[in-house]
């Protein structure tokens, strides 16, 4: 038997995705495979790709026939909720569908059978915290950089890199998308960069975006030496591992630039996030989001 974990959205998502699926499995001392679905949470936006393939991860995809049982659990868990229990707490063996409760730390992911199929973000370092040398090893990319990013980290570990990453694209053009997330305020990225430049001698920043045009135009104002990284989106594998060499990190409200801090393995690091993850989703606890040495500002 095998825990399932669905994997979809971004590179950053399913990263989290992956890191947890390799955290319970250990935990339950069970194998695991990644549902992977490739479709963005909006379904009228692109496609993303699937791009743990690019690292030293542990890929191993379900099959139609791993997933049959948890299909029919899925789609008439609320239909037969109470039978559904009485049957999971009777036999062990029965296929269990276990939706993310709270955007926040579950622990009890990790009492679960080993025929459990798992779905949601699991967007916290406490889940993954006791393999996270392991973490580090895995997501690492197969591959040499392009000649192009090769000559940004040369340029990198020559300088007292901070690497600040700007999310638009969906979180602008798209409705749901924006009113959910929003992006982050010129403000924002001014504090930041103010607070950096105390605290940092000669600070270069290197800006990441999925809009090269528009931080391009619109980050003309830094006094410091900086440069907009230029890589495309089929490239994102490779802006992960430019941002984790910086020795310093602003972020976005993205899953994405969350990998590219944490990822950096220095304990002096400064890293700053947005105070305010989600435009319009008080709901939405974030106090598992950010490891506790980041600043919020």
């Amino acid at each position: 038997m095998s825990i399932i974990v669905k994997t979809y959205g971004g590179l950053g998502n399913q990263l989290f995705q992956y890191a947890f699926a390799r955290s319970v499995s250990a935990r339950l001392k069970t194998d695991f495979l990644l549902d992977i679905d490739v479709s963005p949470i909006y379904k009228d936006l692109r496609v993303h790709k699937f791009s743990l393939e690019y690292f030293h991860t542990i890929v191993r995809p379900a099959k139609a026939n791993d997933l049959s049982g948890f299909v029919w659990l899925k789609r008439h868990k609320k239909i037969f909720n109470f039978l559904y229990k009485y049957i999971r707490l009777k036999s062990k063996l029965m296929p269990f569908y276990y939706p993310e409760k709270t955007f926040g730390y579950d622990p009890d992911v990790f009492f679960k059978g080993k025929n459990t199929y798992f779905d949601g973000f699991w967007q916290t370092e406490k889940y993954f915290k006791n393999i996270e040398s392991e973490i580090r090893k895995e997501v690492t990319v197969i591959n040499p950089l392009s000649d192009y990013s090769q000559g940004i980290s040369d340029r990198i570990q020559k300088s007292n890199a901070v690497s600040l990453h700007v999310r638009r694209t969906d979180y602008v053009t798209h409705a749901a998308s924006n009113a959910f997330h929003g992006v982050c305020s010129p403000e924002f990225y001014r504090e930041a960069i103010d607070y950096i430049a105390e605290r940092v001698s000669s600070p270069h920043f290197f800006i990441f975006s999925d809009d090269y045009d528009w931080v391009v135009e619109n980050f003309k104002f830094l006094k410091y030496p900086y440069l907009c990284i230029k890589n495309g989106a089929d490239k994102n594998y490779e802006d992960l591992a430019l941002m984790s060499h910086c020795k310093h990190h602003i972020i976005a409200n993205s899953s994405f630039s969350w990998w590219g801090a944490w990822l950096n393995p220095r304990k002096d690091k400064i890293v700053i996030a947005p105070k305010r993850w989600f435009a319009n989703s008080p709901k939405q606890s974030t106090v598992d989001l950010l490891p506790e040495s980041w600043i919020q500002l």
